[in-house]
């Protein structure tokens, strides 16, 4: 369904039915998710190019995005073309996508594939560990999944990562956020419907995401407002989903 939401086409009948009924009940949906896919590739070059960071563990990567999207390897490869990543998602249908899709274009590059949900961080960690070298600087990658958890199973989570990771990693998140704008009623639909929860975070709760870490500029920030690049026609418009980057002291 996000697939669909962002332009990809890795996706079934079912999918768009249920990204459409979502696209009813919020009109925004279609800009916003392309929106999060935009924050995600600045975000990960901006980590990879400005900070240096040559290997990435991309929690909850989701199916491979559109084209005109890259993803984790293809932007961490174009900076640096010995970088290590390791994706991880609970979907088999994903993981299945991922191995096929998500390949690196040189053998440089490290790829790794763990099926696994983000609460079972422990055992995620210990495998990433045989791709990724856990002293040295990772890029963490939580876009859109720390608001399908209990918020205190959330900060369990990140409190094993940041444990987990040497001074000098970088920490990236994307969570939806309760501005007002989006109404508790659209909220229970959803839920109704069978889609997997997601809860609305406080902007106080995400400041709580990056506890023992530094926010750098812009700090958390509605997603489009996050270093945006110039824009050919027209402005971008602030969506309600915020986030933010930060590094490890």
């Amino acid at each position: 369904m996000w697939n669909y939401l962002q332009g990809g086409k890795d996706h079934y009948q079912v999918d768009r039915d249920a990204g459409d009924a979502m696209a009813e009940a919020n009109p925004d949906m279609f800009y916003l998710a392309r929106q999060v896919r935009q924050f995600f590739a600045r975000t990960v070059r901006w980590v990879a190019a400005e900070a240096g960071v040559r290997q990435f563990l991309d929690l909850g990567c989701g199916l491979p995005a559109p084209v005109d999207a890259p993803n984790t390897c293809e932007i961490a490869q174009s900076v640096h073309p010995a970088a290590r990543i390791v994706y991880v998602d609970n979907d088999k249908v994903v993981l299945a996508h991922a191995r096929a899709l998500l390949t690196p274009a040189t053998d440089l590059v490290k790829c790794a594939y763990i099926d696994s949900d983000v609460r079972e961080i422990d055992a995620i960690l210990a495998e990433a560990g045989r791709t990724l070298d856990l002293t040295e600087p990772v890029g963490v990658l939580m876009l859109g999944i720390l608001g399908a958890l209990e918020y205190d199973q959330a900060l369990a989570v990140l409190e094993r990562v940041t444990a987990a990771v040497p001074s000098g990693s970088y920490l990236v998140v994307e969570d939806g956020v309760d501005t007002g704008r989006v109404s508790q009623a659209g909220i229970t639909r959803r839920h109704q419907s069978g889609v997997d929860r997601y809860e609305l975070r406080t902007l106080d709760q995400m400041h709580g995401y990056f506890e023992g870490w530094e926010l750098v500029e812009p700090g958390l920030v509605t997603i489009t407002a996050w270093r945006p690049g110039a824009v050919d026609v027209g402005t971008i418009r602030p969506v309600d989903p915020h986030g933010g980057v930060a590094r490890k002291p």
